[in-house]
């Protein structure tokens, strides 16, 4: 794929995500897509299938991103405190990047749009979540984080933190998203140690 394609395909996956977010996936029409783009609706079908393969591409592509980002930190050898400090802060970051493709899970039922979708993004989720007990066992395991640390339990807590920002966080507010992983860390940290 040329440069110039990626980029445009890139332009269509944030439009769809924005109109999907904020009009909901069955009131946004191809049309509104392609007038958001200016675009004529047929060379959307350039980019994708059908409306349903482009909230398949652009739900999935993104959490898979995502779990790359996080399998990398997690590869590296870095302590598990500052793994954790990482993990929070690409998390936020990246969820603060893609906004709409998170305000789309929370709204939306995938498995009424798509039982695939729907599936694919539950394995991925509990893989992406893997990773962050991972990371807390491996601070149990080596001292870092108290051993009646229940990884599942701080797992879940870290996450709706930072996945809750969707409702409530500003990014042009008086608080940089790097501030507010630096927060974020803190407080569970804080509870863990």
């Amino acid at each position: 794929m040329t440069e110039r394609k990626k980029s445009r395909q890139e332009e269509v996956y944030a439009a769809a995500a924005r109109l999907f977010a904020t009009r909901g996936y069955h009131a946004t029409r191809m049309q509104d897509i392609a007038d958001e783009l200016g675009m004529l609706k047929g060379s959307l079908y350039y980019y994708f299938d059908s409306k349903e393969d482009l909230i398949v591409k652009i739900t999935s592509g993104r959490i898979e991103e995502l779990l790359k980002a996080i399998q990398a930190i997690v590869d590296t050898g870095y302590s598990p405190t500052q793994k954790l400090t990482l993990a929070i802060d690409e998390h936020l970051r990246f969820f603060q990047d893609h906004v709409h493709i998170y305000t789309i899970f929370v709204r939306e039922h995938l498995s009424d749009i798509n039982d695939g979708t729907a599936n694919t993004a539950d394995l991925l989720n509990k893989q992406y979540q893997n990773l962050f007990r991972q990371i807390l066992q491996e601070g149990i395991d080596k001292g870092e984080f108290g051993a009646e640390t229940d990884t599942q339990v701080v797992m879940r807590a870290i996450l709706g933190m930072c996945n809750y920002t969707w409702s409530w966080y500003d990014p042009d507010g008086r608080v940089p998203v790097r501030e507010l992983a630096r927060m974020f860390t803190q407080l569970i940290l804080n509870g863990i140690k």
